[in-house]
């Protein structure tokens, strides 16, 4: 206790000469540390920034651009500007002929035909055989379940996966005609003609007589004309043209 008249003194401790100048730098060591992580997180947002821009670039360009990874094949259907979508190419044969996926209409038979386009007409690896000569009579087509099949002519693992085979042959008429095979017995006899539709001349041609090809056929039936599906000549557009969207379904007119 004290009472009045009584002194008390107050020690304040003051920092040496120097000492303040230390304690900055040791407090603004941490903010400097910070600062150098903030510039290093700034330069990564800003190239990670910089990567999406590119990336979305490339995204809405190809969007609006479609030709620039597709080829689509249209029709010739009359007036201008009503041209069918024939497909977009799944891929291409030796010939360079883009090859489309032409489903059936009908929904009750999920199948599907995998035709190389040509200018004129549609083509098959896959050949149609006739039970005559100079390609007439019954047709058939080889089994594509039948593993014999491979080995005395045109096998297709798409039809062996589906059972049932395409090939473009002739009906005596078109020479653009889509055959399919149906279930059925071998023909007594060997065909003695048969169509080959990748030739660009003389697709029609002598069998001779081989009982192993025989018992690998399987009758077949006519599909379609495919003249009357899709109007020849068949066309792809050129990327440079700047003609409009082109339709996103098979079947539907180029705007």
């Amino acid at each position: 206790m004290w009472g009045f008249g009584d002194r008390c003194s107050i020690d304040v401790a003051l920092p040496r000469r120097g000492e303040g100048a230390g304690a900055r730098r040791r407090r603004s060591g941490g903010f400097i540390l910070t600062l150098e992580l903030l510039v290093l997180l700034s330069i990564f947002g800003v190239v990670v920034i910089f990567a999406l821009a590119l990336v979305q670039r490339y995204f809405v360009q190809s969007a609006a651009d479609p030709f620039g990874r597709t080829v689509f094949v249209y029709d010739s259907t009359q007036p201008m500007g009503s041209s069918v979508l024939v497909g977009r190419a799944a891929g291409f044969n030796q010939f360079e002929s883009p090859l489309i996926v032409y489903r059936m209409p009908a929904p009750s038979a999920p199948l599907a035909a995998l035709l190389a386009v040509r200018a004129a007409n549609f083509t098959t690896r896959q050949s149609v055989y006739y039970a005559a000569a100079g390609c007439s009579g019954a047709t058939y087509l080889l089994d594509p379940t039948n593993a014999t099949a491979g080995t005395v002519g045109e096998v297709s693992e798409l039809y062996s996966a589906q059972g049932t085979a395409f090939a473009i042959g002739t009906d005596g008429v078109g020479a653009n005609v889509l055959f399919r095979s149906v279930a059925g017995a071998a023909p007594a006899a060997t065909p003695q003609s048969r169509w080959v539709s990748e030739r660009y001349e003389n697709h029609c041609e002598p069998v001779a007589d081989d009982p192993v090809l025989r018992a690998a056929l399987i009758p077949a039936t006519t599909v379609v004309d495919m003249s009357t599906v899709f109007l020849p000549p068949y066309w792809t557009p050129v990327q440079s043209s700047g003609v409009g969207t082109p339709p996103q379904s098979e079947g539907e007119p180029w705007p």
